[in-house]
């Protein structure tokens, strides 16, 4: 009917035979053309000394431009923002002792590179004084100090952060110090403790690396990030900190004697605003009735970053682009994007969401897939998602071939001591899916076989397929939370991330020792196998969303997902919840709710009334979702029926089934989203005054992120942050003992879930 030439399976045959499969080479080690990227994107990152913004390195975007503009089958869209934003110029520390005598300068730059030692939104500042050491720089740290009669007001403080150290972000470090009083910061990366079984050699290199990030936009002390090899002189001159308080740290918070820094940073702010630029590409789809966007960020904190995430953003465009010349054309719209300004607190894509020549308000997008940052920096694959995806996720990872013979492949095998005949391909449900013959374990059955596996068992034998579901603190830096959490967009990103456990290799991120060399000598995807299998990965599953008529979600995971996290939440709060048991709840907060419509009763409400009948409701939609699964199930089936002439009316009935699914479905995440009545709901008193309420920026009323205020985030803040990163503003009400509030948003979150509800129905 509408002209298409290749069937769902010949599409995906195509493109995984295109990408390597089939071939005359004997393995798939070999990518030339990602090779060839890296390469290119290292040489022109070198012609600036940093890349945060396009303006910084026109030709980098020029670059870019050029690869979307070459794909014929591509709209390609430029859209151009100007900010007024501080570029970095120099920084400086000075040593002095108690005569005022200079006795260190540390160099603030990497062998090789000239990047300066910055944290981007900084501000220019100098300030002389002394300075105190505050270990990580956790709310407990500055009690500790507080207890012990350590001042931290009016010095320069040093903070030191480490890979487990990944709570707490340096810009909420740094926040945390001004907030104390510190007139200076200064940040170094702590190689040793968390690499000291890599060998001093390996080690003592890396020590120069400085590891780079972004403050908040309201901070207003001068912070430097240094190596962890120029700031020891520095934090030599601090005592041992002894079996005293401080026993478990690395060094005592004071100075052995009266020493001094000296702090200074310069940022440049241009008269003319910066420019930052998004690129977009764009495949027309046919039925024309929903988007799926790809994207991956261009801007870099450094002179040396291969972009990894690009080269395997245009790598997939090139295949596709091939598939349409043997005659594909996808049931839906497909979007790369290649984001500028990511680094600056995500700048680039804010300014760029509500932007309805680019997305059509109209259309739904069915999946934002990202490709992760720094995409490949170890051999993990890791995946954060939303739950409705865990089935397409891991049905299309066996599809995808991986080489026996790789190292990659081989030392997974060596980490967890399994063998290839241990690992079994189960469906989320936990059952054998060998013999199940959908399109995708067609695609399989020529490439598991004595030379090769698949990602799936590669997957399996490193953490039995886990995927991240908890989409609070993992993607709050990343462009998946705007789509998420402000688009009501489901997300998926996707990366091969660095485990100092098993990889071989150190990283440290933002630096400039993140590079195309170090890929390739520290053995980190030295074949750019890795690189390619997520070629292959997020090609497929980009085919798999487009050429699926109903939405391929699965609500049951996504609720099933929902409700797990709910049985948490209770647990963690029990106690605070049965001390509001017996409360009477105030009827102006629920009397023109369905909660209470449900529990239809004539007495007085107690709290205990409203979390019972919201447990109930919990339960019923988990066991509705499998029912309308099944139902979605059948009316993709039914789609592929062929029928007589005379019969056409059948062909209606089914059309009709899917549209309503689809509306179902493309609603989903939209039904989840706080709306304009459900702030006037927040923000209404008992006599009908308005109060003040944090703005939630239409948020999810599922996951979210605790806004930090260093003036209140305690220790407990951090510490269960991801916890929290579901049911997030029900946790937030609770901890502020309001009784009210958390009335109200479990009033709100029921209404919202008994629509789904009864929309499933």
């Amino acid at each position: 009917w509408h002209g298409i030439r290749l069937t769902k399976t010949d599409v995906k045959r195509h493109y995984l035979q295109m990408t390597g499969i089939g071939k005359s080479q004997n393995t798939l080690t070999t990518e030339e053309y990602i090779d060839s990227l890296l390469k290119n994107f290292t040489d022109i990152n070198q012609q600036s000394s940093y890349n945060l913004m396009s303006q910084d390195n026109p030709k980098l975007t020029e670059f870019v431009i050029s690869g979307f503009t070459d794909l014929k089958a591509f709209q390609t869209q430029v859209v151009k923002r100007k900010v007024n934003i501080g570029t970095p110029e120099s920084s400086s520390v000075k040593l002095f002792d108690e005569q005022g005598k200079t006795i260190y300068i540390p160099s603030l730059l990497e062998l090789d590179y000239s990047t300066p030692a910055y944290f981007a939104l900084g501000k220019s500042g100098h300030f002389v004084g002394e300075y105190v050491f505050v270990n990580y720089g956790y709310p407990r740290d500055y009690s500790l100090l507080l207890d012990n009669n350590v001042e931290v007001k009016d010095k320069v403080v040093i903070i030191k952060s480490s890979y487990r150290d990944r709570n707490v972000t340096i810009c909420e470090k740094v926040a945390i110090a001004e907030h104390h009083g510190a007139k200076a910061v200064l940040s170094y990366y702590d190689i040793e403790s968390d690499y000291n079984s890599f060998g001093k050699d390996k080690v003592k290199l890396l020590k120069n690396a400085i590891t780079r990030g972004s403050l908040l936009n309201n901070t207003k002390i001068p912070a430097i990030p240094i190596s962890q090899d120029e700031i020891k002189p520095i934090l030599n001159t601090f005592a041992f900190p002894g079996n005293g308080p401080y026993s478990n740290w690395e060094f005592a918070p004071t100075t052995t004697a009266k020493y001094k820094l000296q702090v200074d940073t310069r940022f440049a702010n241009s008269e003319e605003p910066k420019e930052f630029t998004n690129i977009v590409g764009t495949i027309k789809g046919i039925i024309n009735d929903a988007d799926i966007v790809i994207g991956a960020r261009r801007d870099s904190y450094t002179s040396s970053n291969p972009l990894s995430g690009h080269a395997v953003l245009l790598e997939i465009m090139r295949y596709y682009q091939k598939l349409v010349n043997v005659g594909w054309k996808p049931l839906r719209n497909i979007k790369f994007v290649s984001w500028d300004a990511s680094y600056l607190n995500l700048l680039g894509v804010e300014s760029f969401i509500n932007d309805t020549t680019v997305f059509n308000p109209k259309r739904t997008i069915v999946a934002y897939i990202s490709i992760d940052g720094d995409a490949v920096t170890g051999s993990k694959f890791a995946v954060d998602a939303n739950a409705v995806f865990n089935s397409v996720l891991r049905r299309t990872a066996k599809s995808i071939p991986i080489p026996k013979e790789s190292v990659s492949y081989t030392n997974k095998m060596g980490e967890h001591n399994i063998g290839d005949d241990d690992v079994y391909i189960t469906d989320n449900k936990g059952n054998n899916n060998n013999n199940n013959n959908n399109d995708n374990d067609i695609l399989i059955d020529n490439f598991v076989h004595n030379d090769f596996t698949t990602l799936y068992r590669y997957w399996w034998k490193q953490d039995k397929t886990s995927i991240n579901n908890n989409l609070g603190l993992p993607i709050d830096s990343t462009e998946s939370m705007i789509f998420q959490k402000h688009l009501a967009t489901p997300i998926i990103n996707v990366r091969f991330e660095n485990d100092p456990e098993h990889d071989k290799a150190i990283y440290i991120p933002n630096s400039n020792y993140y590079s195309y060399d170090w890929l390739i000598h520290e053995k980190v995807d030295d074949d750019l196998l890795l690189h390619g299998l997520l070629i292959r990965f997020i090609g497929l599953l980009g085919i798999s969303l487009t050429e699926h008529e109903v939405y391929d979600y699965k609500t049951h995971a996504y609720f099933k997902a929902i409700s797990t996290y709910y049985k948490q939440f209770k647990a963690e709060t029990k106690e605070s919840l049965s001390k509001w048991d017996d409360l009477v709840v105030p009827n102006y907060l629920i009397f023109k709710s369905t909660i209470f419509q449900d529990l239809d009763t004539n007495e007085p409400v107690k709290f205990r009334q409203i979390t019972h009948q919201f447990n109930k409701l919990m339960d019923h939609i988990v066991n509705q979702t499998t029912i309308f699964d099944k139902w979605n199930e059948n009316v993709e089936d039914g789609l592929m029926q062929d029928y007589p002439w005379y019969m056409y009316y059948k062909k209606l009935q089914h059309y009709a089934e899917y549209k309503v699914s689809n509306y179902k479905l493309a609603y989903l995440e939209n039904d989840l989203q706080l709306n304009d009545r459900d702030y006037l709901y927040l923000k209404t008193g008992e006599n009908g005054d308005i109060i003040d309420v944090p703005n939630y920026y239409y948020d999810s009323i599922i996951y979210g992120q605790q806004s930090f205020n260093p003036n209140e985030s305690n220790q407990e803040f951090f510490d269960k942050r991801y916890l929290h990163g579901s049911f997030t503003y029900l946790y937030q009400s609770i901890l502020n003992e309001d009784f009210e509030f958390t009335v109200k948003w479990f009033v709100m979150i029921y209404e919202k879930l008994n629509n789904i509800d009864y929309k499933m129905t």
